[in-house]
């Protein structure tokens, strides 16, 4: 059952739960992104939840700004609060995707909730690790006289996936801004250092995926994460060959990552 959430996304209900998911979506997209995914997840039992973050979707705010980074994570912590209130009995996994991979870190460093397993796909701690150094002290102070600046994201359609359908939705797709604030490129810059540094604190049960044609999230982010994991209970799986998007590649590949994802969080459930 699909029902539109209070928080600018929504919930793809599981008609027997045997566990419940909720999705981070990336930076300048949005949690309808995701309905279909969540639809066949529920249908294997997996009751799945997706929200706009700020500035992102149907959410009110100015598009793609944040003051923050710690504001994304709140917001994360949040809906995993009021989750784990409706549905007590399920054991809560995380998904984050892209930026998305980042906010999920930051939530599961805090310690707020008693997570089954995360989850991260095209993981961005490398993204800033090439060409300009937003964490400069040219862009920080920029960021805090200038916040609303608007910076081009230089998201190709082509970059997301190699299925032509996908990447024509998303070209045409006006809830899919092409820039971001000047406030949010260095937020998301520092909050991936932080990261980073701090990745080696993590514990969870951990899945890292990531397509290794990714022209948007170098692959070495995953890499980087993966080895710095110190869970008992992790696995990365790199796809040959795929982009950015490895949730919204041709259907052989897009079930494929389907498979994994939901074989990996019943395994745990």
């Amino acid at each position: 059952m699909l029902v539109d959430s209070t928080t600018s996304g929504f919930e793809s209900l599981a008609a027997h739960p045997r566990a419940a998911l909720l999705i981070v979506h990336g930076l300048a997209e949005y949690a309808g992104r995701y309905r279909d995914l969540a639809a066949t997840l529920a249908e294997r039992g997996i009751s799945t939840f997706a929200y706009d973050q700020r500035g992102h979707g149907a959410r009110p705010g100015t598009r793609t700004h944040v003051d923050r980074f710690d504001d994304f994570v709140d917001d994360l912590n949040l809906e995993a609060a009021s989750l784990a209130r409706r549905s007590a009995e399920l054991p809560l996994f995380v998904w984050g995707h892209s930026m998305g991979s980042i906010v999920t870190m930051g939530a599961v460093l805090s310690a707020r909730h008693r997570w089954r397993g995360a989850i991260t796909s095209s993981n961005s701690l490398e993204i800033f690790r090439r060409g300009l150094n937003p964490l400069n002290p040219i862009f920080r102070l920029g960021s805090r006289l200038l916040p609303h600046t608007r910076i081009p994201l230089g998201l190709d359609s082509r970059k997301i996936s190699t299925d032509e359908t996908v990447q024509q939705a998303y070209a045409n797709d006006p809830l899919i801004p092409p820039t971001a604030s000047l406030r949010l490129i260095v937020e998301f810059a520092a909050a991936c250092e932080s990261c980073r540094n701090r990745a080696t604190e993590l514990t969870l049960p951990w899945l890292v995926v990531h397509g290794e044609a990714d022209a948007i999230a170098p692959v070495q982010g995953s890499r980087v994460l993966f080895d710095a994991l110190r869970s008992q209970d992790k696995q990365l799986v790199i796809y040959p060959g795929l982009r950015h998007e490895v949730h919204n590649e041709r259907p052989a590949e897009r079930a494929k990552f389907v498979d994994l994802l939901s074989d990996w969080i019943l395994a745990r459930a």
